[in-house]
């Protein structure tokens, strides 16, 4: 199947650069010292300076949204001091990462979809040779694994270097398919239509961007105010597509930071894309607030907008710990219950313990469907007859391990959970 971007859409990440910056600044604007002294005659975020462009804040954070932003640093902490072992570690990261560079990707204009590269593994550069929108999925997860892991154990200062390395991971190896040099700043001067600073001057903003935002949030860091990094990670998107500092990969790089601040602020990494993958879903809305943000001048609406798909995604994290938990002591359970059982032949003993951990944690199963429940099971009980299916079913119903209902067998789970009056 031959996959191309969309005619004239090359990049949707530019779409919503030229719809925030036709607001955000006059028409042909000269030079980024005018940007800074337009705006600040406007009241907007920037401030004119002698020499280097100055910001200051220009948002405000509602009740409500400062009760997202608790409830969102709560759920931080819940799922940080949640003990996970590595491999389930390493299953929810990599699976986090491989949504994420599809939903990143996808804001960019990438039609492919997951199943359509044979997988993401977040660890590995692209292959070369593959189909350049294949690559850049693997580009977005390789880099956002690089950088993540980083933030988590010797976290780097966010600043531009570290933007220039999040543009280079995105854009390696892309060549022509990618409409900017990886790594660099833009330096020419933007279509006719298009309005942003000179590129020339991009290397000042940028750099003022991110001196402002340390002084503007000191705390912002891990063991610091998670409510603060958050605003810290949305504003330093919103700016960044303000400011426009590539030709291509704007918003990709701009979501990417984020990320990384959230995670240096001490959000797990399982939990780095899940602001991505919520852009995504609601793209037309994430257009609409950069619009209104532009319009405006001020991301106070698309703060808001943000924290709450934070805070939805973080407790979706926290259920997918919660079962990575459940299983884990699920599986305890069902060895410790055989351990404690007489048994004569090992064959027997063996095939009802396997039958046992083949079972899902959740839901009924009618006694034709036990006997399918994965390709070993199935090849086990072809072998013999329904009876004896039947009898290994009572068996571990007898034991605890099973409950039998109107609509099947199930897996005793409430044996595990505290005695308590059912709400």
């Amino acid at each position: 199947m031959h996959l191309s971007r969309p005619h004239g859409d090359k990049s949707c990440d530019r779409y919503y650069h030229e719809s925030v910056t036709q607001s955000f600044t006059d028409e042909n604007w000269p030079s980024g010292q005018r940007l800074c002294r337009a705006r600040s005659e406007r009241g907007g975020g920037l401030e004119a300076h002698a020499s280097l462009p100055g910001y200051r804040r220009q948002w405000g954070i509602s009740p409500r949204t400062r009760y997202r932003l608790g409830e969102c640093d709560a759920l931080v902490a819940a799922i940080r001091s949640a003990p996970l072992l590595p491999a389930e570690q390493q299953r929810l990261l990599d699976a986090a990462l491989a949504r994420g560079a599809y939903a990143t990707t996808a804001i960019g204009g990438n039609p492919l979809r997951p199943g359509e590269v044979s997988g993401v593994p977040a660890s590995q550069r692209p292959p070369s040779g593959e189909h350049p929108l294949d690559a850049e999925v693997r580009n977005a997860a390789s880099t956002a694994y690089r950088l993540l892991t980083e933030a988590t154990t010797d976290p780097a200062a966010a600043d531009a270097s570290l933007l220039l390395r999040a543009h280079h991971g995105i854009g390696d190896g892309l060549g022509e398919h990618f409409a900017a040099t990886p790594g660099h700043f833009r330096g020419a001067e933007l279509a006719t239509g298009e309005s942003a600073p000179r590129g020339g001057e991009v290397p000042e903003l940028v750099d003022g961007l991110f001196s402002w935002l340390d002084r503007e949030f000191p705390h912002s860091h891990s063991g610091g105010e998670f409510g603060g990094a958050v605003v810290r990670a949305l504003v330093t998107h919103v700016y960044l597509l303000w400011i426009r500092p590539f030709d291509d990969g704007n918003g990709r790089a701009a979501r990417l930071i984020e990320s990384c601040v959230l995670v240096s602020a001490g959000a797990p990494a399982i939990t780095s894309q899940i602001l991505t993958c919520f852009y995504h879903r609601t793209r037309a809305e994430y257009r609409r607030q950069l619009e209104i943000a532009g319009r405006d001048r001020s991301p106070t609406p698309f703060i808001a907008y943000a924290a709450e798909g934070l805070r939805d995604g973080l407790r979706e994290t926290l259920e997918e710990v919660r079962l990575a938990h459940l299983r884990g002591a699920w599986r305890g359970f069902v060895f410790d219950t055989f351990d404690g059982q007489p048994h004569r032949k090992r064959t027997v003993f063996l095939r009802r313990r396997d039958l046992m951990l083949a079972f899902p944690l959740d839901g009924a199963l009618e006694i034709d469907q036990v006997a399918v429940l994965d390709t070993r099971i199935a090849l086990r009980y072809g072998q013999l007859s329904q009876r004896t299916l039947r009898r290994d079913l009572a068996f571990l119903v007898r034991i605890g391990l099973l409950e039998q209902g109107e609509d099947g067998f199930s897996a005793n789970t409430a044996a595990l959970r505290p005695l308590a009056k059912q709400p």
